[in-house]
């Protein structure tokens, strides 16, 4: 329709694009107004004429053709202005805070641990015994192997005993005099 305009436009003045790119635009904005105008006007008119095409239906007792069911519209375009809210189960929001605090963890105590083992494998303060503490070791020690050895002299004592104990009667319990020899 534009390019109609512009064709008629140039043929009366003999001079291509002459008006101002604004007073292009408004004149085509006003010829679009104008056919919206018409095409709502000639709607507007069939619909009348439909009615009153309908009433001298009734009146005259003919039947009634049903009305044409309206076109459709176009359905709206949804823009959605953000995300929902609750998107994320609060499950996983748990599991997430726990993975990062196993991080934070792992990279902050995995070298103190090392540095601690390290500490202990190479002596340090803890590791040093004063010679006081060195003696009353020893002496310990020495005590806890001479009990060692009376317990076992005592075991030995006590399985001696069991046997002679559960020896047989048959046997004499005595030497044999020399007389039998």
């Amino acid at each position: 329709m534009l390019v109609r305009f512009q064709a008629a436009q140039q043929a009366q003045t003999g001079s291509p694009d002459v008006a101002p790119r604004s007073q292009q635009s408004q004149e085509l904005r006003d010829q679009i107004r104008e056919s919206i105008r018409a095409a709502q006007e000639a709607a507007r008119g069939a619909r009348d004429a439909q009615r009153a095409a309908r009433e001298i239906r009734v009146q005259t007792g003919l039947p009634v053709v049903p009305p044409v069911p309206p076109i459709p519209q176009i359905p709206e375009i949804q823009i959605h202005q953000g995300m929902p809210a609750n998107v994320i189960p609060p499950q996983a929001v748990d599991v997430a805070i726990g993975f990062f605090i196993m991080c934070a963890v792992m990279v902050i105590g995995w070298p103190l641990a090392r540095a601690f083992g390290r500490r202990i494998e190479r002596g340090g303060p803890a590791a040093t015994v004063s010679p006081a503490v060195s003696e009353q070791l020893q002496r310990i020690e020495q005590a806890v192997e001479a009990m060692a050895i009376e317990v076992e002299r005592v075991s030995e004592a006590q399985r001696y005993f069991a046997k002679l104990h559960s020896a047989p009667l048959s046997e004499p319990a005595t030497l044999e005099s020399g007389e039998r020899r």
